[in-house]
This record gives C-alpha cells, sequence and structure tokens, in this order.
C-alpha cells in the first residue's frame, strides 16, 4: 500500500497530510514526491502531518526516515512534522540534523507552526 498525500500551499509554508499504515517501504516514495512538489510550488518552509500513519516504526526505521528525509527534502529551510504524543522519539530528528537539516518533530500543532514561521 501506498502514502496517500494531501497537499495545501500557502505564502508562508506548505502542509502536506500523509495517511499511511508505517512501512519504511513507503516512506521513500512518499518523500520522492514531497520533494518533487515542494520544488514545483517553491515551497521553503513545509509541515508533514503525520498524525494519520496507523502503526510505529523501530528505531533503525526512524533513523532511516531521518536520512531519508534529509536526502529528499534537504533543499527545504525548514521541516516541521506533527506525530501523535505516542509517537514522538525524536530519532528521526535526530539523524536528520546531524546532516544539518532543519527538521524539527511536534506532537502540538500550534508549537510546530510557531517554530516553522519564525
Amino acid at each position: 500500500m501506498t502514502a496517500s498525500l494531501h497537499f495545501t500551499h500557502g505564502p508562508s509554508f506548505s502542509v502536506v497530510e500523509v495517511t499511511a499504515l508505517a512501512f519504511l517501504e513507503d516512506a521513500e516514495p512518499a518523500l520522492l514526491e514531497i520533494a518533487q512538489r515542494t520544488r514545483e510550488t517553491g515551497t521553503r518552509r513545509l509541515l508533514i502531518n503525520l498524525v494519520d500513519v496507523v502503526g510505529t516504526f523501530g528505531p533503525e526505521q526512524h533513523h532511516a526516515i531521518g536520512l531519508m528525509a534529509y536526502r529528499h527534502l534537504s533543499h527545504l529551510e525548514k521541516v516541521a512534522s506533527l506525530v501523535p504524543p505516542d509517537k514522538l522519539t525524536r530519532v528521526s530528528e535526530a539523524a536528520a540534523r546531524s546532516q544539518g537539516m532543519e527538521l524539527r518533530v511536534f506532537t502540538q500543532l500550534m508549537d510546530a507552526l510557531d517554530w516553522l514561521v519564525k
């Protein structure tokens, strides 16, 4: 099964809402599509809403996703990822940030938006 992505583009940032099952093999195609759409629209700041992803990833998968995010989304100034509180690990954030990417994971929408527009 592939991820379903819904994009909304605004003047300050764009939002992509991801609906999917938590399978690592679906992460890279989703990130490739996100990269293409953000390049097409000139997006510089992005909120990725992962609240509707069903299931969980282990630490190794989170690390791999963080590196994939860096590989495909490093053209963006800032990426905020929104997850449910019970899925917060910060492993993907640490992996992406270790490569120099401005990616932060949040559990509260307003916190993510505040950081994204600063």
